[in-house]
C-alpha cells in the first residue's frame, strides 16, 4: 500500500483525471522512449514533462510568496 502523495501513486494516477496510468513505449520518428499514459483522458506523462511541470509549480509559488 502506497502513501498518499507518495511518487508511486502520483505516477500512477492521472494528474489530470485522477484516472489509472500504464506506463507505454512511444515511438516518433528517429525517437523511442517511455512514458506514462492514462488510460480515461489520453494525457502523456513522462520526465520532461514532469520536470516541466514542477518548475511551473516552484515558480509560481515563489511569485505568490514575495508578492
Amino acid at each position: 500500500m502506497t502513501e498518499k502523495g507518495s511518487t508511486r501513486e502520483n505516477r500512477t494516477r492521472c494528474p489530470r483525471c485522477d484516472g489509472a496510468m500504464v506506463f507505454e513505449r512511444f515511438q516518433a520518428t528517429m525517437e523511442v522512449f517511455y512514458a506514462w499514459r492514462c488510460l480515461n483522458c489520453g494525457e502523456i506523462m513522462d520526465p520532461v514533462v514532469a520536470k516541466n511541470r514542477e518548475q511551473e509549480r516552484n515558480q509560481q509559488k515563489k511569485k505568490a510568496v514575495g508578492e
